[in-house]
């Protein structure tokens, strides 16, 4: 069993001719022998149990009427845009209760931008719920990219105006994105979709917080 050692700013090499060297770019192994000695990455420490990367939900599951309340204001940008729209997912700890917040955002076809001005009080940001418009969910390559630094869950609703609403569920932790079956994360399950509230409950809401793009400017020729 060889040494471990951790390379932080008082760290001196050791006389051992063969260590493990843990630093912020991983794992190394140091070697030395009468003719050179070396430093080069490994994969891992051979006599270790492995691990492989995990996520699972330790607060109550998300309860699907919240995911039924999105869906209903998807409906609504989608039936008067024709396009993705987004909400954020939120707990409050005081009622230990999840909510939706609907930030400000301009949409457009398969284009939403949004912005948090102000996050209410006694809310704590857990992730967020967008739609894919009347395409199939997915976590996109541009939703890699938005979420990738944002820790927590990120769910993705698809064919947003028909009887069956498609769903992708993931959760993002320092940058790495694993995939959550929605049977391990809402309750009840399956989805009723049948019981989303009316598109119309989200009109005045819709009327003060989304934006269409603005139309390109067309230039003659």
């Amino acid at each position: 069993m060889l040494p471990i050692y951790l390379k932080d700013q008082d760290f001196s090499p050791p006389e051992a001719p063969l260590y493990y060297l843990l630093t912020r770019d991983g794992l190394f192994l140091a070697k030395s022998t009468p003719f050179f000695s070396a430093i080069v990455p490994v994969n891992g420490i051979p006599w270790l149990a492995p691990q492989e990367p995990e996520a699972r939900l330790t607060a109550p599951r998300l309860p699907a009427t919240l995911l039924l309340q999105a869906l209903a204001f998807f409906r609504a940008v989608y039936r008067r845009y024709r396009a993705e729209a987004v909400a954020l997912l939120a707990w409050r700890e005081a009622s230990r209760s999840y909510e939706l917040i609907i930030p400000h955002q301009t949409v457009g076809g398969g284009h939403c931008d949004y912005q948090v001005h102000e996050f209410p009080a006694g809310l704590m940001r857990l992730g967020t719920i967008h739609s894919h418009a009347g395409g199939e969910a997915f976590h996109s390559e541009r939703d890699w990219f938005d979420e990738r630094f944002e820790d927590g869950f990120h769910l993705t609703v698809g064919h947003v105006d028909s009887g069956h609403p498609t769903l992708a569920c993931s959760v993002v932790v320092q940058g790495f994105r694993g995939q959550i079956p929605p049977e391990n994360l809402f309750s009840p399950y399956p989805i009723p979709w049948n019981q989303t509230p009316p598109a119309e409950t989200w009109t005045e809401e819709m009327n003060h917080k989304v934006a269409p793009l603005p139309k390109p400017i067309e230039f003659g020729t």
